[in-house]
């Protein structure tokens, strides 16, 4: 099925339409239109340009103010030396009555009392967080974390006490 494309139109069965006599100056004018209209689109061109730059402008200032922290006063920077003072004692206090221990079940029923201190000290968090200022609810944060520090010392105390009286009663006697 292949054709010749020159064969077909040497058969006069299509008419061979004459272009106007204007057709020239339309064209040209039609031309000039496109042209134009190039030429209007150029100050979209940098106002494109200066939206993208205000939109970078932009970000970077957004990204700026929710990155940037909050100055902390004397007393928060204090309190917060105490605090990670208190807890470093109460881990280490804490994995050394774990190493001393011998039973678990005196483990488990002192680590569900230190949870409960636990969730007070972070009620009491939360507490500070609305009051920064407030004496009183700083007061008892430290006494949390004192009671907490005070508790392990007493359980480790009482094991090793404990321990010593195991050692003591095993003494054999020749």
């Amino acid at each position: 099925m292949e054709h010749d494309i020159r064969g077909l139109f040497k058969n006069k069965e299509y008419p061979i339409k004459k272009l106007p006599k204007e057709h020239r100056k339309d064209f040209i004018t039609k031309l000039d239109g496109v042209k134009s209209s190039k030429n209007k689109k150029r100050p979209y061109y940098f106002l494109k340009i200066a939206a993208s730059i205000l939109f970078l402008l932009f970000c970077g200032y957004f990204y700026q103010s929710t990155n940037s922290k909050p100055e902390k006063t004397a007393l928060e920077i204090q309190f917060e030396g105490i605090e990670n003072e208190y807890l470093v004692n109460i881990n280490k206090e804490w994995s050394a009555f774990v190493e001393v221990a011998n039973d678990t079940l005196l483990i488990r029923k002192y680590k569900e009392k230190l949870k409960e201190s636990d969730t007070d000290y972070k009620k009491i968090t939360t507490q500070l967080k609305e009051l920064p200022n407030n004496i009183n609810v700083l007061e008892s944060l430290i006494d949390n974390l004192q009671r907490r520090l005070q508790l392990i010392k007493d359980i480790k105390e009482h094991i090793n006490e404990l321990n010593q009286k195991k050692t003591s009663n095993e003494t054999i006697y020749i």
